[in-house]
């Protein structure tokens, strides 16, 4: 009786897309306790300036923020770049297990391929978990500065004239923001 073989899963579709992510590998060798100091003191400092960096172009003053009391819980800081914390990362991950757990994908954990696919496929559902968190709250609660509005209205953008869409590019671009500090 010859052995079936195994139905690959539909999310071997976005490998061309996964692999040119970036990842981290595995070092080939012993790595020094100063070199995971440097790195770990190196993210630290990194964090710290990302979340003293507020959104350009935020009215400080006028915001909502919901999830004051999940700000410790998911590491981020209002108005600030890091305002979504590692929320899009951990939602990823609570998705992609209930998934694994569910059987709703097709993958088996301890194959190595398998393993690489799914591992993937989480950083591709972090980058749109990103903006799956960023947009409400942009549209929601996070007015830009009225100034900022103004100065956006009649603008010159892109090599484009934008009178009257102030408050879209404004909040298009706070959107940009929290995904460049969330991202990094």
């Amino acid at each position: 009786m010859p052995l079936e073989e195994k139905k690959k899963s539909r999310l071997y579709a976005l490998k061309p897309l996964t692999d040119r992510l970036p990842a981290v590998i595995r070092p080939e060798g012993h790595v020094h306790f100063r070199t995971k100091m440097f790195w770990v003191l190196a993210i630290l400092i990194l964090y710290f300036a990302m979340t003293n960096i507020f959104i350009y172009g935020l009215d400080q003053g006028n915001v909502i923020d919901f999830f004051s009391s999940l700000r410790a819980i998911l590491a981020g800081a209002q108005g600030s770049l890091m305002h979504l914390g590692i929320g899009p990362i951990v939602t990823a991950s609570i998705i992609m297990q209930l998934f694994a757990g569910a059987k709703i994908i097709n993958l088996d954990l301890q194959d190595d391929e398998d393993k690489s696919v799914y591992q993937g496929t989480q950083k591709f559902l972090v980058i749109v978990m990103i903006f799956v968190e960023a947009i409400p709250q942009v549209f929601g609660f996070l007015t830009p500065s009225a100034t900022f509005v103004t100065n956006l209205n009649g603008s010159f953008l892109f090599g484009v004239v934008s009178p009257g869409h102030g408050d879209l590019l404004a909040k298009l671009l706070i959107v940009v923001q929290l995904f460049a500090g969330s991202y990094l």
